[in-house]
């Protein structure tokens, strides 16, 4: 049975241990130096205030963090680039992705497959170098997964390509 999501104080100190082991990036505590960094947001009305983050650095990274927070009963919220509205996961588990960067162009498929962290501003010059322009926005600091999940209404191709979530070939959960 899980346990109550009440906050850091229901986790001992080997829980935190076991998933510093599962996971590559860090494991983070309110209070430890790079917390603070690691919740900041562009939007300062969303405050977050989780019991761990975990700056996952691989798929098997968020794997492991969803898995814990399944087994300690804590809600779970994910930030990527931090442009977004993530939900507040006070006393939960956040999941940042700036730190998933991969990035796979295939000029023959016309196709870009992207780590959930990666900011279009990482993109759009490697699809120029290939005569390529995704439906992007007018702000390339955004995070490609962030912004297309939310529809993706680029201002300059939307029109005539639709939103870039129509463009969407696969998606890796």
């Amino acid at each position: 049975m899980p346990k109550e999501a009440t906050g850091n104080g229901n986790l001992r100190p080997e829980d935190v241990t076991a998933l510093r082991r599962a996971v590559r990036g860090p494991v983070l505590e309110p209070a430890v130096q790079g917390y603070e960094a690691e919740c900041a947001t562009y939007n300062l009305t969303c405050g977050l205030r989780p019991a761990l983050v975990v700056g996952a650095t691989t798929e098997s990274d968020v794997v492991e963090a969803v898995r814990f927070a399944a087994r300690h009963g804590l809600p779970v919220a994910v930030k990527s680039a931090a442009h977004q509205m993530v939900s507040a996961a006070e006393g939960g588990l956040l999941i940042t992705t700036e730190r998933m960067k991969g990035i796979h162009l295939d000029a023959q498929e016309r196709t870009v497959r992207v780590e959930a962290g990666v900011r279009w501003t990482e993109v759009l010059p490697r699809a120029a170098e290939f005569g390529l322009a995704p439906v992007a926005g007018s702000a390339p600091d955004v995070g490609v997964v962030g912004y297309t999940l939310g529809g993706g209404q680029s201002p300059l191709l939307g029109r005539t390509h639709g939103y870039a979530a129509d463009h969407v070939r696969r998606l890796n959960l």
